[in-house]
């Protein structure tokens, strides 16, 4: 694996994106075959490659989490579907009856509705946190000093680097929460599919985000023109 850690997170994004396709190859590859231990195998490395980029973002948010809440390294398009700085866990539920809901059982479906209700549940205490952030920016003490920046004195400089690492690590706090979720709601939809619908399901997972991908860049390229 590239040492990650010598080159800035755009860079490491750019080779993560070309590894992902890379994987949405041998996704759809090894959805016509039926070795078991191979689609395993396989479903574990797409798992770990996955990890990396969760790693990596969080280690950049700790660096400047302002970015990453607003990425220039995705497309307009894409910065529209962002939610706490990633695809809404609950996307995961459209995206398995996409791929697979023709083949899920009764007692799969039940499983993965349990999952959905708890993933819903969450998400609006992470959208409850995030209010309460974008509150705190919008408080009378945090606009004044933003307000009056340039000509505070040396206490008030003190509070406003105190208020805005606050506010960063508020920010960093609420992200990596939605990630986790990202990342659990995924998993445990997982432990409830076979093999190959797993297969299929992480294959139709990176159909999803490459596609949103090429059309918000070919639509900035068209704007752009």
């Amino acid at each position: 694996m590239a040492n990650h850690h010598t080159i800035s997170f755009p860079e490491f994004f750019q080779n993560w994106e070309n590894q992902h396709r890379r994987y949405l190859d041998r996704l759809l590859e090894s959805q016509n075959e039926s070795l078991v231990v191979a689609q395993q195998q396989l479903v574990e490395q797409v798992l770990r490659h996955y990890q990396d980029y969760y790693d990596e973002k969080i280690k950049a948010a700790e660096s400047d989490v302002f970015l990453m809440f607003s990425p220039p390294w995705f497309s307009s398009y894409e910065r529209t579907l962002l939610w706490v700085s990633g695809f809404k866990p609950s996307v995961t539920f459209r995206l398995v009856k996409d791929s697979v809901g023709g083949e899920l059982s009764e007692d799969q479906k039940g499983m993965i509705a349990v999952v959905r209700d708890e993933t819903r549940r969450l998400e609006r205490e992470i959208e409850q946190a995030m209010a309460s952030v974008q509150e705190s920016v919008a408080a009378p003490s945090f606009c004044g000093l933003v307000k009056r920046e340039g000509r505070l004195v040396d206490g008030e400089v003190s509070d406003m680097e105190n208020a805005v690492e606050e506010l960063k690590k508020a920010m960093v706090g609420v992200m990596r929460n939605a990630d986790d979720l990202r990342q659990r709601t995924a998993l445990r939809v997982l432990e409830v599919l076979s093999p190959g619908q797993k297969v299929k399901f992480l294959a139709g997972t990176s159909q999803f985000w490459l596609q949103s991908r090429r059309l918000g860049m070919e639509r900035d390229k068209a704007f752009d023109q």
